[in-house]
């Protein structure tokens, strides 16, 4: 077996996975170790209960994509121990305590063995899961509790020391990161200083060069923290592979944007929380086979990862086109966890409802499993993006998918900032956002309104515009002169661009960047807060997060072509949109149907409907239609019906009023199996259901329709009593067929012949091709040679004429 030696060793992505692990878990078992003693002291600090808890499933969810599995069935085994404790299952006494140390020791033996030799040991860990169990006592646990950390972290500390390299404290980093921030503070208010009081240029051009030193050492010290994102991806593939094995899901994972840069700090404090995250989606979002299948879908699904930055922020985004979330069905499941009571389910806003997976202890899984269902998850991925300044933002598409966000601060670091005021405030934009800055009154712009917002023109391109003061909220200062306002030409990111108004320019700055308090930072406007040279602290505005907010398309594509022409082709669009008709229904709802399958809306009085062989039936005129109603109307007044018309046959819609007619959307929720309502869309952020007329027309189609040419023409033969004549044609009609009688005149040859008696016809029509029936008076047939249908069975006569000519509505 070949030997790794780790001395240092950064060779292979799986090289640096495993030293990660090795360290992180050798972090995780000291800080477990004290914690588990602490929490023998008192059993009902459930805080610390949860602290111990979530360390083990940590160690048992980054053993799990390094294929550790002895590594990851201790961690298993311990989490199952303290989760029944959670949940009242079993006492938090000594022998539980003793039982999980005797984990976390064997654990330190593994990661020490892992540590020399790079792989796992072969062993068998049954005695301490045993006596964790409760079905043994330990037979290799010789030390009292309240030793164990110091001694067991001591020496692990020291054998670290030999398969690692040199490891620099983030915390020297930080105190070096904060000296040299304090240095750009100080210059910059030196350069203000000499601004102020002329000095000559010989002390300004030392100056600069003491400015470019203290920018290449701020520069040294940012990349010393600095990560690519890529290795904080590294691990996902491997996890998304074994799980959708191991549950029978096909999936293709899709990672970008791996060329970030991230503080190392940082990315370890959101390596746990994209697990989680990514290993939800597998679990939860992702459907099985069938029922993608069933749904429409790909039965190839697929999770995205992607980070970006903007301004001083990292945004991660996780996405799936799973079944996303069902805010209903989170709501119902906290109520029945008593997580929320039912009072309070109903004043939830839609997104309050989502939010409710953020709670501790909340899970939508069946089952508890190796994967999920313990309640462990999002509660953690909140907790620790916001421990670092960051936000988590859900963006759900029931059916379709999910979308999380992470946004979390780069660094504490130093930009270029363009400052700006608006508002009688000042804000700071990042200078590498900033693509041009004009005046807003100068002869190359022009400013056009176009619907409900502005449009920019600048020597020729187009850009949406966007005033600071809007997307903020704000009123504009009186005090401000409106000649004097500046545009700035933002490129948020590749393939964007928009025009940003603002009351003026102020400077170009070297901005020390820290993350803002997590409500300003939840807004997403704001990248951070900086202290620029005057001293007044500003807000750092995060340019994509103004284009999210003021939901405009930024998109470069096509914006040279002539407005004008754009301006008539939207006309054109609009004039061929399927239009929709609202209306209220009879049982109050509101519903739509489209504009173009309605004859007309007509008013009659509640006495023209009447009920007829069980349906409701409406005159109007000298003409009767059915009506699609259960009973007639408990109204005496007039009624409105909107009729139906497929271009043969009329149906008529009873409706309480006429609302309004609207652009059909074109995002639809189809509904689940055919009937009434065809599917759902979104009217001015309220629900309408949609009439399906396809299945009103089907419904209705024997009872409205008449004779059509080309209908198969079925001739009654021996009708001696008339029973053919009174009887059978009524049905045959009904069905779509035109009937002659006997010997009457026709101009053409009969599709089929029916003989009304079991004899009739015999050997008639030997050297032609007209099909024949016989209808027999019993009911039972006379053997199983018999071909003859009974004459009172509908179905099997109907049956029987589509068989041989087809034609009618059977």
């Amino acid at each position: 077996m070949v030997q790794l030696q780790f001395l240092g060793r950064t060779g292979t992505v799986m090289d640096d996975l495993l030293n990660d692990f090795l360290a992180e878990t050798a972090e995780i078992l000291a800080e477990a170790g004290g914690a588990i003693v602490a929490w023998e002291a008192d059993p009902a600090d459930r805080a610390q209960l949860d602290a111990i808890f979530r360390l083990v499933h940590t160690i048992k969810g980054s053993s799990g994509f390094l294929s550790l599995p002895r590594v990851t069935a201790l961690a298993h085994a311990a989490e199952d121990a303290l989760d029944q404790v959670r949940r009242g299952n079993r006492p938090a006494n000594a022998a539980l305590v003793t039982g999980v140390l005797g984990i976390v020791d064997r654990l330190t033996t593994l990661c020490a063995a892992l540590g020399q030799n790079a792989v796992e040991p072969a062993g068998d860990d049954r005695d301490v899961v045993d006596a964790l169990a409760g079905q043994s006592a330990p037979t290799d646990v010789g030390y009292e509790v309240a030793g164990v950390p110091l001694r067991r972290d001591d020496d692990f500390q020291g054998e670290l020391q030999s398969w690692r390299s040199i490891r620099v404290p983030l915390p020297l980093l930080d105190s070096v990161m904060t000296g040299v921030t304090d240095i750009v503070l100080a210059r910059n208010e030196f350069a203000r200083m000499l601004r102020e009081s002329g000095a000559s240029p010989t002390v300004i051009a030392s100056f600069d060069r003491l400015s470019d030193s203290i920018a290449g050492m701020r520069q040294s010290v940012s990349q010393m923290r600095m990560q690519r994102i890529d290795k904080l991806f590294a691990p996902l593939p491997r996890i998304v592979r074994d799980l959708a094995q191991d549950l029978g899901k096909k999936i293709a994972f899709q990672t970008s944007g791996g060329e970030v840069e991230l503080d190392r700090e940082m990315m370890e404090n959101i390596r746990d929380p994209l697990i989680h995250i990514v290993r939800n989606a597998i679990d939860h979002g992702i459907e099985t086979l069938e029922h993608r299948v069933a749904a429409g879908k790909d039965i190839t699904a697929t999770i995205a990862v992607s980070a970006r930055q903007s301004g001083n922020q990292i945004e991660i985004e996780i996405r799936d086109d799973g079944r996303g979330m069902a805010p209903d069905a989170l709501v119902a499941k906290a109520i029945a966890s008593r997580a929320i009571t039912a009072a309070e389910a109903r004043a939830l806003s839609p997104k309050e409802k989502l939010e409710l997976i953020f709670r501790p202890g909340f899970s939508t899984a069946a089952k508890i499993t190796a994967v999920s269902g313990r309640g462990v998850g999002m509660d953690i991925v909140k907790a620790n993006v916001e421990k670092i300044g960051g936000v988590v933002e859900l963006r759900n598409d029931e059916g379709r998918g999910l979308t999380i966000l992470l946004r979390v601060p780069m660094t504490l670091t130093i930009i270029s900032g363009l400052m700006v005021r608006a508002a009688g405030q000042y804000f700071a934009i990042p200078r590498g956002a900033v693509r041009e800055i004009l005046l807003e009154n100068g002869d190359t712009v022009r400013i056009d309104r176009v619907g409900g917002g502005e449009l920019a023109t600048v020597r020729g391109e187009q850009y949406p515009l966007l005033r600071l003061e809007s997307v903020l909220g704000r009123h504009s200062d009186e005090s401000e002169d409106i000649d004097d306002r500046a545009l700035v030409i933002v490129r948020p990111g590749q393939g964007q661009s928009y025009a940003l108004s603002v009351a003026a320019i102020h400077d170009h700055e070297e901005l020390v960047i820290k993350p803002a308090a997590p409500m300003i930072m939840a807004t997403g406007l704001y990248a951070g807060t900086t202290l620029p040279d005057n001293g007044r602290p500003v807000l750092l505005l995060d340019v994509q997060g103004l284009l999210a907010a003021a939901a405009i398309d930024a998109t470069e594509a096509g914006r040279s072509h002539d407005r004008m022409a754009e301006a008539e082709a939207q006309a054109i669009a609009a004039r061929n949109a399927v239009q929709l008709l609202l209306f209220r229904d009879m049982n109050g709802r509101i519903r739509g149907v489209r504009l173009s399958v309605i004859e007309r809306v007509e008013e009659v009085p509640a006495t023209a409907l009447f009920e007829s062989a069980g349906r409701v039936q409406a005159q109007v005129g000298d003409d009767i239609f059915a009506v699609h109603a259960a009973k007639l109307p408990d109204t005496s007044g007039p009624l409105k019906l909107l009729r139906l018309h497929d271009g043969q046959s009329v149906l008529c819609y009873p409706i309480a009023e006429v609302i309004d007619i609207v652009r059909l959307p074109d995002a639809v929720q189809p509904s689940a199996a055919p009937g009434l309502i065809a599917g759902v869309v979104l009217i001015g952020g309220d629900p309408v259901e949609l009439i399906d007329p396809f299945w009103l027309m089907q419904q209705y189609a024997a009872a409205n329709s008449g004779a059509v040419p080309n209908q198969p023409l079925c001739r009654l033969a021996d009708d001696h009593d008339g029973w053919g004549e009174n009887f059978l044609a009524p049905i045959l009609r009904n069905a779509g067929y035109r009937v002659a009688l006997g010997d009457e005149a026709v101009d053409e040859a009969p599709d089929v012949m029916l003989y009304l008696t079991e004899d009739g016809g015999a050997g008639a029509h030997p050297s032609d091709d007209v099909p024949v029936i016989r209808l027999r008076a019993s009911i039972a047939a006379a053997g199983p040679e018999d071909d003859t249908v009974y004459r009172y069975d509908r179905q099997a006569l109907l049956d029987a004429l589509a068989r041989r000519v087809g034609g009618g509505r059977t």
